[in-house]
């Protein structure tokens, strides 16, 4: 017999495909879902949803992300699906979704699927359902790859947008991505013939870059050229006339180490831009550079990423300047660099220059300000705590408004329903619609959720002084006995969110951030602190999970 005190979280989920197949939608998952805990006479504490949102992978799903969250603080007691697939189509992944929520004391099960998951022959039916549901994934991608290799050999586009071409439907078609086909963008082909000539003549990729940028074009959206933009289209077969695909396997999982030796190279029904010698002679160039060796910056630089360029808040990056003495003699000084500038040229921002010792040292006099000194670490979390208190009534009032934007978007989509069955609009534009209602939709609802999180704020305890003292002081510790400049750099990258630079190019402010995070990196790669010390009180608690907070130094 179920206790009366338990609560359920409901857990629903549509990818974009679902959401147009009969009992695949959000609203029908939650009236079912709702039927069965009114049945059961179970409280329904919340509902979480991730609308058009694959389940492919655990991460970028807010809904799912919230509901673990609230597991581990114990709000509810029951996980409650319409099927196990809504979880996660990866075994791998709906195993460790259900040890989660089992080392909470959390139950999860499912209406479609009358399962006692903590039942051995329940495990068993789990891992079959969930490898049924990881091959029908498995399968739909494979017959996806082969469709697109199919059309690639045909010398058809399979990618997006690219630079010097639209794409543009083949009349008469049924207006399907298959029958797409890419025609020149008079513009837009005529830089990329200026970007191939530029570079045949002797230009660098960042002296293209940075002169497109100052005559004022920009990517297909919208963002100037990088050298990265420049060197990929010089290095893109498409604008010689050919298809090229399957450059990278599995680039989800293997990134750029699963290069494949031999991906499709055929000539496209295109029309090309530049002539194939041309596209071969600049191979060559590109070929012939490749071996000289790029500029190799010796010392550390441990601040870069998180310092902050005081004009365009671009990641500042490592660079040095030489003085030769009359002697002969070399001195190198280390400085900061705007990245926007080094990468994408003085169209973008001016370089911004500041000398890295002086940088590196307010940084650190700063640091051990607020290590060593309990008044001012005293002030530093009264000033968190209020702060963490003031925040739930905005969040409030932004809840309400997205909820009544969310409700005339359903009005607007049960409108188009009505228009449907009276047949006075056309399919194609219905679904349109619907699509266009259901991503904006999804994005208030992350919007939602997002502004839910401030609601438990001030329901959570505040940051304990004992606990932050401890942690800082265990992470001096351990900054002054690394020696190695990688992990010096990755410890100060746990502890700071970004370093303000001021327009007279000196630092002005550290944002410092403390979280789980920190206090985990410490504890197993410092040792356990010494027995008695806060941390070690703190470390297993699940409160720690709410303590999370930056502020200004």
């Amino acid at each position: 017999m179920l206790r009366e005190k338990i609560k359920v979280a409901i857990y629903i989920r549509v990818s974009t495909k679902e959401q147009a197949e009969e009992g695949y939608s959000i609203e029908e998952q939650e009236k079912r879902s709702k039927q069965e805990c009114e049945e059961q006479g179970w409280p329904v504490y919340k509902v979480y949803s991730d609308r058009g949102i694959s389940g492919k992978s655990i991460k970028g799903r807010p809904g799912l992300q919230a509901m673990l969250a609230d597991a581990e603080l114990g709000k509810f007691d029951i996980v409650l699906v319409w099927k196990l697939n809504r979880l996660s189509r990866k075994l791998k992944d709906t195993l460790e979704i259900i040890e989660k929520l089992s080392s909470n004391n959390v139950e999860l099960k499912s209406i479609t699927e009358k399962t006692e998951i903590n039942t051995p022959e329940g495990r068993l039916h789990l891992h079959i359902m969930s490898s049924l549901g990881e091959f029908e994934r498995g399968q739909i991608s494979e017959n996806v790859k082969m469709g697109m290799k199919a059309r690639a050999k045909d010398g058809r586009w399979n990618g997006g947008i690219v630079l010097g071409y639209d794409l543009m439907d083949v009349p008469n078609s049924t207006k399907k991505r298959s029958d797409r086909i890419l025609v020149i963008n008079p513009e837009e082909g005529t830089l990329v013939k200026k970007i191939f000539q530029m570079y045949y003549n002797g230009k660098g990729y960042k002296a293209i870059a940075n002169q497109i940028n100052k005559e004022g074009n920009r990517s297909k959206k919208g963002n100037p050229f990088s050298v990265n933009a420049i060197r990929d289209i010089l290095m893109n077969p498409i604008y010689c006339g050919k298809i090229r695909y399957d450059v990278r396997s599995n680039w989800s999982a293997k990134r750029r180490k699963g290069t494949n030796p031999n991906p499709v190279l055929v000539p496209g029904i295109h029309e090309p831009i530049i002539t194939e010698e041309m596209f071969d002679k600049v191979q060559e160039l590109i070929k012939s550079k490749n071996g000289k060796p790029n500029k190799v910056f010796t010392g550390s630089y441990p601040l870069t990423g998180i310092l902050r360029c005081p004009v365009c808040n671009s990641g500042m990056v490592a660079g040095r300047v030489s003085y030769t003495y009359k002697d002969g003699s070399k001195k190198l000084t280390r400085y900061y660099y705007c990245g926007a500038w080094r990468n994408q040229g003085t169209a973008v921002c001016r370089s911004n220059g500041i000398r890295a010792d002086e940088v590196e040292k307010y940084v650190y006099v700063k640091l051990k300000r607020l290590l060593t000194s309990d008044p001012f670490l005293k002030a530093t979390i009264s000033k968190v705590n209020k702060k963490r208190q003031e925040v739930s009534i905005p969040a409030e009032n932004n809840i309400r408004n997205i909820e009544k934007e969310i409700q005339t978007l359903t009005s607007n989509r049960d409108m188009y329903f009505k228009l449907m069955e009276k047949r006075a609009i056309d399919e194609t534009l219905l679904l349109q619609k619907l699509q266009e209602i259901a991503d904006k939709i999804a994005l208030l609802e992350k919007n939602k959720l997002d502004q839910e999180k401030y609601l438990t704020i001030g329901d959570i305890p505040e940051v304990p002084f004992d606990l932050v003292k401890a942690t800082l002081s265990e992470f001096g510790e351990l900054l002054e006995a690394t020696t190695s400049n990688e992990e010096r750099k990755t410890l100060l990258h746990l502890l700071i969110e970004e370093i303000k630079v001021g327009n007279a190019k000196r630092p002005e402010n550290v944002v410092v951030k403390f979280n789980k995070t920190l206090v985990d990196y410490i504890t197993e790669n410092g040792g356990l602190p010494a027995e008695g010390s806060p941390l070690l009180r703190y470390k297993n608690s699940l409160e720690l999970q709410t303590y999370d907070f930056q502020v200004g130094i």
